[in-house]
């Protein structure tokens, strides 16, 4: 497993900003509150192109606008400068989380790390959930596992994420050697249905922690999942694992309560 470096971007900007103000009219109705920014409007240079002309308008008095013509030149045309440029013209109204988290995927993507991590921190401060992923994927690619760990654990205890608790169980047997603390975050992506940390954990107890009764029940426990169970024999087989051991890893993950997943069926091996 590989932590990826740069995290996918939705296609879709899918958080829209509603700005309204009070209203002393009988009927109800909500004025927009329109911004004003601080900063010049960017140049609008291929902005017909890249199917953000719909947005223009809005964009002088409203950051969210503008910051969806920067997703679309960062998406459309990767042109992260420009985005940029959008990005820092809609802070100029509003500082938004979204917005600076957007920023700090186009720093990240021109390989200005620390430019990223401030507009991640930015965005963090912001309420951004997603930034708290970003900012851990950078510090991982700049080797502090340290600050990296402090970011997948806040995402794991806070927002119970377990692509963030797989993360931790990966950095701590990788990077820190720590086995134990793999484990027990490998185990917490499991409990949180997280499919890839069954193999990961079945690695971890047959390379590191030598337990081949455990290794052998995490993967049987993956069988008729994502394997079938002629894959999964094939290597435990190849592992060495005797029958008796294997079938000992068969009953612990039926009867224990730390498999949410569980194979019932036969094992057919070869007596």
């Amino acid at each position: 497993m590989k932590i990826k470096k740069v995290l996918k971007l939705l296609l879709v900007i899918n958080i829209i900003f509603i700005f309204t103000g009070c209203n002393d009219t009988s009927d109800n109705e909500k004025k927009e509150v329109k911004y004003k920014a601080s900063l010049p409007m960017p140049n609008t240079k291929g902005i017909r192109e890249i199917g953000a002309i719909s947005f223009l308008h809005q964009a002088k008095t409203d950051p969210s606008a503008a910051t969806k013509i920067g997703y679309s030149y960062s998406e459309e045309l990767k042109d992260y400068d420009k985005a940029i440029k959008w990005y820092k013209y809609s802070n100029s109204m509003k500082p938004t989380g979204v917005n600076s988290n957007y920023m700090c995927y186009a720093y990240q993507m021109k390989k200005d790390y620390d430019e990223a991590i401030k507009w991640c921190k930015n965005a963090i401060d912001l309420g951004n959930k997603e930034a708290l992923d970003n900012i851990a994927s950078l510090y991982y690619d700049k080797n502090n596992y340290e600050e990296a760990i402090k970011y997948y654990k806040e995402l794991a205890k806070k927002y119970k994420s377990k692509k963030a608790m797989f993360n931790l169980g990966y950095i701590y047997k990788e990077n820190i050697k720590n086995y134990k603390e793999s484990e027990k975050w490998y185990k917490e992506a499991i409990k949180n249905n997280k499919l890839k940390a069954y193999k990961n954990l079945s690695n971890l107890y047959y390379e590191k922690l030598k337990d081949n009764v455990k290794a052998s029940a995490y993967a049987i426990a993956l069988i008729n999942t994502k394997y079938s169970k002629e894959s999964v024999i094939k290597i435990l087989k190849e592992r060495n694992f005797s029958n008796e051991t294997i079938k000992k890893g068969y009953e612990l993950q039926l009867n224990s309560d730390e498999f949410p997943i569980k194979y019932k069926g036969k094992l057919d091996l070869d007596e």
